[in-house]
């Protein structure tokens, strides 16, 4: 259906809307003349005729209105005997009957002028943008509530599109370009959806109300409107470009219930970001998945706020001395519903919801009241564990280590912290600067993952002299039994030694890769050749007991 066809059949439904009440006006017109007629004349029943002139005046107007007192007045005038007399009217008592009604009509009609003035200022108020002069959020959810209940149409879509660059072009050019840009993409939208209705939602979000188009249509109209406006639009000659998303719901595809559907639209659009596409067809999977994710930052909050967390540590071997070198800490998460969560995926979880710095403060003020609680029983073993690049860049964060440890009279000697490469290549003089404080507070510091981030080496060189250890990541050990990856292991290993950092392999579960790595020179090992994580109190049956392996090892 064109856009011509479209606006011929809204026309038509105008004038046959208009047809109607004309044909109301005139039936009552007719009838209540012949009512006066057949009851002897004019007499009271003469003011019925009232009613079709102020429906005249309230379809039509002023001028309709004296139209109809017009016609009216002629209806039960010259030709209509007076019920009193029987005998004809005189010509003065008509006419004046006439202008009684027309200056009724005027007075009547301007009254209601008036209300309908206010009331449509304040429809306009209430259902319209200010600033676009389109409707608005309020007058969207009316139409799509009423659209719905009318039952008129089988298939109903909506689309919700986001200006995404709109922030951008009000910060680098200025916020009137912005707004205009954004008034184009309004008109763009009312003219390419003619079929509908176009709405101002929020500051940088259009909606479509598509009555009677299904899902199908709905995406291919939004493809089609989000590729002409990928042609820059020209704002006081000036080519702006526009970015566009869009979220696309349908009635009763998705639901039956206006309300619900209007939530479902701002989830359509924000799957899109997980998606990583431009259109979103609001998908329920994808929407409880994202409901579970919540639900799991609830969950684990919650286990921060009530004390859920455990430590257990890995034992790390000085393959060379033969002995327990250290241990690194790992968290643990006491909740039976996330069994199965592993724990970079809560460190992942945590960040995203912006509470890791009080996962991290609960790990590092644990593992220094375990260093104590070791100490009273003679174990003094260094203990690692993992700052995320959130927790490196809080200077907040490094102040509250620095205090604890003044506070608590912490040995530093014991305390290592390790990062991943990938939490040290972004803003690397920020980095080095609290790697450094830290670093003089006698905080050793390892290089975790090794070889699994981007640009490995030249990270390496950046932040040599930073870093005490170096871990090589499970992904080398694994294929270190192969010629071409000993020589990247070894490699690695010698290349670290020039810099100063000892080298620890993590991952090593079987006796081949022991023996390899010695012969790199790799100084230590972590895996479940070992030990798996283990406790505190089995950690110290570990460390101060016989040790059931092949070979026994002790710290000294």
């Amino acid at each position: 259906m064109n856009k011509k066809l479209w606006e011929f059949l809204r026309a038509m439904e105008n004038k046959h809307y208009h047809i109607l009440w004309f044909t109301v006006i005139v039936s009552l017109m007719v009838f209540i003349t012949a009512i006066v007629y057949f009851t002897g004349g004019t007499s009271s029943t003469v003011q019925l005729l009232y009613v079709p002139i102020f429906i005249a005046v309230f379809v039509y107007g002023i001028k309709g209105g004296i139209i109809a007192a017009i016609f009216s007045g002629l209806a039960v005038g010259p030709f209509m005997p007076a019920a009193a007399t029987g005998e004809m009217q005189p010509t003065a008592i008509w006419m004046l009957r006439i202008l009684t009604s027309v200056f009724i009509v005027l007075v009547v009609g301007k009254l209601y002028e008036h209300v309908k003035k206010m009331d449509d200022l304040e429809k306009k108020r209430a259902y319209e943008d200010v600033a676009t002069g389109y409707f608005n959020s309020n007058k969207f959810n009316i139409d799509w509530t009423d659209s719905i209940s009318a039952g008129t149409y089988g298939s109903i879509s909506t689309i919700l599109f986001r200006f995404e660059n709109m922030d951008m072009i009000k910060r680098y050019v200025d916020f009137e370009t912005s707004m205009k840009s954004y008034i184009r993409l309004l008109e763009m939208a009312e003219e390419f959806f003619y079929m509908g209705t176009v709405y101002t939602i929020s500051d940088n979000k259009i909606a479509v109300l598509l009555p009677g188009v299904d899902i199908d249509r709905a995406n291919n109209l939004t493809k089609g409107f989000i590729s002409i406006s990928k042609s820059p639009m020209y704002i006081e000659n000036l080519p702006i470009s526009t970015v566009i998303k869009c979220g696309i719901v349908n009635y009763p595809n998705h639901g039956t219930e206006a309300y619900k559907l209007t939530l479902m639209l701002d989830k359509a659009l924000e799957q899109t970001s997980r998606l990583h596409s431009t259109i979103g067809i609001y998908n329920d999977i994808i929407e409880k998945e994202h409901e579970r994710y919540y639900s799991d930052l609830v969950s684990l909050y919650h286990a921060l706020k009530n004390d859920m967390f455990t430590l257990a540590f890995q034992p790390i071997i000085d393959v060379r001395k033969n002995r327990i070198s250290s241990v690194e800490a790992l968290l643990r998460w006491n909740d039976s519903r996330h069994i199965n969560m592993s724990i970079a995926e809560l460190i992942k979880r945590a960040e995203d919801a912006g509470f890791i710095n009080e996962i991290t403060k609960w790990l590092f003020a644990s593992v220094a009241e375990q260093i104590k609680l070791w100490k009273e029983k003679g174990i003094e073993i260094p203990v690692s564990m993992n700052l995320s690049a959130l927790d490196l860049s809080d200077a907040e964060f490094i102040s509250y280590v620095t205090d604890y440890i003044k506070e608590n009279d912490i040995n530093t000697r014991l305390i290592e912290f390790e990062l991943t490469e990938r939490s040290i290549i972004h803003n690397e003089e920020i980095m080095s600067e609290q790697l450094m404080k830290l670093k003089k507070l006698g905080i050793k510091l390892s290089l975790d993952d090794y070889g699994t981030g981007h640009n490995s080496l030249k990270n390496l060189m950046n932040f040599a002299g930073k870093f005490d250890y170096l871990k090589i990541d499970k992904v080398f050990i694994d294929k270190i039994l192969k010629d071409e990856k000993l020589i990247m292991v070894d490699c690695i290993i010698r290349a670290a030694h020039r810099m100063g950092m000892k080298v620890v392999a993590e991952g090593v579960e079987i006796h081949e890769q022991v023996e390899i790595l010695m012969t790199v020179d790799c100084d230590m090992i972590q895996g479940f050749y070992y030990s798996m994580p283990l406790p505190p109190e089995e950690l110290e049956q570990y460390v101060l007991g016989p040790i059931k392996h092949e070979q026994k090892y002790a710290y000294h």
